[in-house]
């Protein structure tokens, strides 16, 4: 879906939807900076790493992120991609990252779309409209499900929708479904609240905007999973060895408004990164000023 957006819109969007987070959470009063992750990686026994803008820009690890992640290991660090990766299942998502040469587990990543799941298997939904590429692989979760790219036309009689992928999705198909929410409102599952996700050359469209968008227009509060919210950051607090304290783990990220907000509601320390991903596009020393959502950390690349 195309969007005429810029840093400044981004970040308005941004600060509309987490102002609620924001105002009840409780940040550090300043941030220490730092050239890499190596610099500060021995105050900390745990690694929570966001995927976008930290390990991979795309289809490409990020340079040097790979070497950071075995030195870790060779430290005896315990690390976990945290993600807002809805779209793939774990199967997926895992080779993908062995094919860019990390060395996560399957048990080691957990995304929005676990967060996702577990709620699935307590509630299960029937007859919801699925927007998200054809052929994407829906094995994992419980319910039945239609998917608009192929059966756009029953899209009034259908129950509930949930957003997984923007990809391919047209603001035609946008227009199609915010109008028939306006002729009744139905409920909305969120697999991915980001705006936006860092590409090689610019930035991709993500189910969140879709969602405010839909808001805005319908009044419709989609249900999230993923950062910033507590439902990931639950499942991976729960994988931590009993023996280290969220005051010895690390929320590594490039976003404030997901990553830096996510990991300070979560009670981690937070770190964020500078040279890749969205924290790259915007004055983030400023926006830091702006809405007091301040990291433990700044660091260029990890």
């Amino acid at each position: 879906m195309q969007h005429t957006l810029t840093a400044d819109n981004l970040l308005s969007t941004y600060k509309a939807i987490t102002n609620i987070f924001s105002s009840q959470t409780i940040f550090p009063s300043h941030y220490q900076q730092h050239q890499h992750l190596g610099d500060i990686a021995h105050l900390y026994k745990a690694f929570f790493f966001d995927a976008f803008g930290v390990l991979n820009i795309g289809e490409k690890a990020i340079p040097l992120a790979v070497e950071r992640i075995q030195d870790l290991r060779q430290k005896g660090k315990k690390l976990f991609i945290v993600s807002n990766a809805a779209s793939v299942t774990k199967d997926q998502l895992y080779k993908k990252y062995t094919t860019l040469g990390f060395d996560f587990t399957p048990e080691e990543i957990i995304s929005s779309r676990d967060a996702l799941a577990a709620y699935l298997r307590q509630y299960p939904v029937e007859y919801f409209g699925v927007i998200a590429p054809q052929q994407t692989n829906l094995s994992d979760l419980e319910g039945s499900f239609i998917n608009l790219q192929d059966n756009s036309e029953s899209i009034d009689q259908l129950n509930g929708f949930l957003l997984l992928s923007s990809q391919d999705w047209t603001a035609t198909q946008q227009q199609q479904l915010i109008q028939s929410l306006q002729k009744k409102k139905r409920p909305i599952l969120l697999a991915n609240p980001d705006l936006v996700a860092p590409r090689e050359h610019n930035f991709s469209i993500e189910p969140g905007l879709l969602a405010y968008d839909i808001w805005k227009k319908t009044g419709i509060k989609a249900l999230p999973f993923g950062k910033p919210y507590a439902n990931i950051f639950d499942i991976a607090k729960a994988k931590l060895p009993k023996d280290i304290h969220l005051q010895q783990v690390l929320m590594v990220g490039d976003t404030l408004f997901t990553d830096v907000l996510g990991g300070c509601m979560a009670g981690v320390n937070t770190a964020m990164v500078t040279d890749n991903g969205f924290a790259s596009m915007i004055d983030w020393k400023s926006t830091i000023q702006e809405t007091k959502i301040c990291p433990n950390h700044i660091i260029h690349f990890i």
